[in-house]
């Protein structure tokens, strides 16, 4: 066999390619895992999750001080050192990297340093003068890459995305957040957080993909923080003159310090040359069966470039699962698309873990859904959680969770009881008898399960 074949080939050195090329490795096949980007790291540790998540719970303190009359405490506006904040953000994202990037170089698989593109089914040309490899199958983790729409303008600004968020250039007086998804209101409750005065332009609505209760429930919050939000809101045109941008917003003129595009992402998958490998796309999307399988059943793909939900510990489950099916045919290892969980770290946060009522009935489910405020809960009113609940969902049939979703403090780690009825297939009835501790935030679950249980034995 050619020193350049392999049992698998995994294009993508991120979480879920990690994932995959790690548990494929340890199970004795020879793997190599190829990525061309800059920095070993991936997208959570170098630009998403770990330093957007330090500079929050900085922003998350500062608010805390202005806060802190409620608490019987007197506010004040912090002082906030960007330069020394940088600096710890800088610190410990080096910290997660160099502990990823050693477990890459010293792990069970070969890390080969360029871009791939397929050639053939079986085969893939690496750039940086590796050549051709081949191999029996293939893992596709290619990642995303940010998405910034067609404005008027816009391109010759000096406009930041995420990436620069991060980064934390400066500190504006004032700033526009185009974009209303999880990275746009992270960004736009991060900036405030920190002091900037902030503008939040929505073409529809705020948090689109949440039920519409919740996105009235994250606009009143932000308003309350002096967030401007402004829904059904389209930018024509974008200049930069002066040190400011001069934004058309519904014909309106309107002038800021910054503006942070985060739009989202799209798949990154066009450099690969997917359809020399007969590999199905939609929307520059690969898709994908519950076995992380593509319409070529010896490849795989995981991760951004194909999971409905761009989160990465579903792509490390979807890594580990398509590993799995690799090492063993008879497995049928998968991932649970009515499963998946999403969090947004907003202050506060919010929180959907599998289906919505909508979802439910789409798929024909007849099903019951309970609310719960957080104001009528101990726990909830001693830490003053204005316009946040909980709601749980439930089979009408058997009683059976459906799933949950949240907007209040410290929800996204609160909903793993959630996550894990989910996982056991629990009733109503079967969490009730969990014993939780009080007062806790995280009871309030039970409480808006009493409220379930209650529903359907009306029903």
């Amino acid at each position: 066999m050619s020193e350049n074949y392999y049992d698998l080939i995994v294009i993508g050195g991120g979480s879920g390619g990690h994932a995959a090329a790690q548990r494929a490795g340890n199970g004795g096949l020879k793997v190599a895992l190829v990525d061309g980007s800059e920095e070993l790291g991936g997208l959570c540790i170098l630009k998403g999750c770990m330093p957007s998540k330090t500079l929050i719970e900085t922003a998350d303190r500062a608010r805390a001080m202005r806060e802190a009359g409620e608490f019987a405490i007197a506010p004040h506006e912090p002082d906030v050192d960007i330069d020394a904040l940088r600096a710890r953000t800088q610190r410990l994202v080096g910290g997660f990297q160099e502990w990823r990037e050693k477990s890459m170089r010293s792990g069970t698989y070969e890390l080969v340093r360029g871009f791939a593109k397929f050639t053939g089914p079986n085969e893939i040309l690496v750039s940086h003068g590796v050549g051709t490899m081949m191999a029996d199958h293939f893992v596709v983790a290619s990642g995303s890459e940010i998405f910034v729409p067609e404005i008027e303008g816009l391109s010759d600004t000096p406009y930041w995305t995420s990436d620069e968020v991060v980064e934390l250039p400066s500190l504006p007086e004032s700033v526009a957040v185009l974009g209303t998804g999880a990275i746009g209101m992270e960004c736009a409750h991060l900036l405030e957080g920190l002091g900037a005065k902030v503008t939040v332009i929505a073409r529809s609505t705020v948090l689109g993909e949440f039920d519409r209760d919740i996105s009235e429930a994250m606009v009143a919050i932000s308003r309350d923080r002096e967030i401007e939000v402004l829904e059904q809101t389209s930018i024509t045109k974008v200049s930069h003159e002066g040190g400011e941008f001069i934004l058309i917003c519904n014909g309106e003129t309107r002038k800021f310090k910054a503006l942070v595009v985060a739009t989202g992402r799209k798949p990154l998958t066009d450099q690969l040359d997917l359809e020399k490998a007969s590999v199905v796309t939609a929307k520059g999307r690969i898709v994908i069966d519950a076995g992380c399988r593509t319409s070529q059943p010896h490849i795989y793909a995981v991760g951004d470039c194909a999971s409905p939900l761009p989160v990465v510990h579903l792509a490390v489950i979807q890594g580990e699962a398509a590993a799995k099916n690799i090492l063993n045919k008879d497995c049928e290892a998968r991932w649970e698309e009515d499963q998946t969980m999403l969090g947004i770290f907003t202050d506060p946060e919010v929180v959907k873990v599998g289906l919505s009522k909508s979802e439910a009935e789409e798929r024909g489910i007849e099903c019951v859904e309970a609310k719960y405020d957080f104001m009528d809960q101990g726990k909830g009113e001693i830490k003053d959680a204005r316009h946040c609940f909980v709601k749980l969902l439930a089979a009408k049939k058997d009683g059976r969770i459906l799933g949950g979703a949240a907007i209040g403090p410290e929800v996204v780690d609160s909903s793993h009881v959630i996550q894990m009825a989910l996982h056991q297939e629990m009733t109503v009835a079967e969490l009730l008898d969990v014993p939780f501790y009080h007062p806790t935030l995280i009871e309030i679950w039970t409480y808006v399960a009493e409220d379930l249980l209650d529903e359907l034995s009306r029903e």
